[in-house]
């Protein structure tokens, strides 16, 4: 680079002077280039990655407050519910069904004016795409029966990217003094509802999440904590 310099002669008269800029002049502003252009460069990558994670980590607090949210909206409010055939034997049949990998139960929701009732009737399942989902009705479902057309219900999908789901049931044995928690639990076995149920969540990126509600039904084999627990 060179700089025009202005000047007066001893004539008076005005003139010009050319000057090069020296090379360590050069070296030394090329350097100041470099790191300026060095230190943008970091901060936006930290800044990106900062960005990056934060919606990384949203994106996870989301999927678990959905799955929060099921457990204190419908595992929590899970009652009892009987359903009597009329026939010649009048048989009566607990609406509850639990597997390992899928929930049908009835549960208390909130009734407005005009409404239906305030009961919910929801199954819990995995889909094979990773997504878990979430069946509500007004209208009695029935875990034994097929599908009637005329009974309507919500789907939701609660989450998505997960690996595997699995349910474990917690109930009093029949000498009354220990939980049992069982990985079924049918209407031919029980004619009650579980106390207790604990879903698992694992995930495709390999974690693994838990959580464990008591239900409705529970108050009245409440122990506080005299009980003891096994597996089975």
């Amino acid at each position: 680079m060179k700089t025009t310099v202005l000047f007066r002669n001893k004539s008076g008269r005005r003139g010009t002077s050319r000057r090069f800029f020296t090379l360590m002049e050069l070296v030394a502003a090329t350097g100041i280039m470099l790191s300026v252009a060095g230190i943008i460069g970091f901060a936006s990558h930290t800044f990106y990655k900062s960005v990056a994670s934060a919606q990384k980590v949203t994106t996870r607090l989301k999927k678990l407050v959905n799955v929060d949210q099921l457990m204190d909206g419908c595992f929590r409010n899970m009652i009892p519910f009987n359903w009597v055939y009329e026939d010649e034997y009048d048989d009566t049949y607990q609406v509850f069904m639990g597997e390992e990998d899928f929930i049908h139960f009835t549960t208390l929701r909130r009734s407005y004016d005009q409404d239906t009732g305030c009961l919910f009737f929801v199954r819990v399942y995995l889909e094979d795409n990773g997504d878990l989902i979430a069946e509500y009705s007004k209208f009695p479902r029935l875990p034994w029966m097929e599908d009637v057309e005329e009974m309507p219900y919500e789907s939701e999908v609660i989450t998505s990217d997960v690996d595997s789901i699995s349910f474990l049931y917690a109930g009093v044995d029949l000498d009354g003094e220990t939980v049992v928690w069982r990985e079924y639990w049918s209407r031919e076995d029980y004619d009650f509802i579980p106390h207790a149920v604990q879903l698992t969540i694992k995930w495709k990126d390999g974690s693994e999440e838990c959580w464990l509600r008591r239900t409705a039904a529970s108050g009245s084999n409440s122990a506080y904590g005299g009980l003891q627990t096994i597996d089975e």
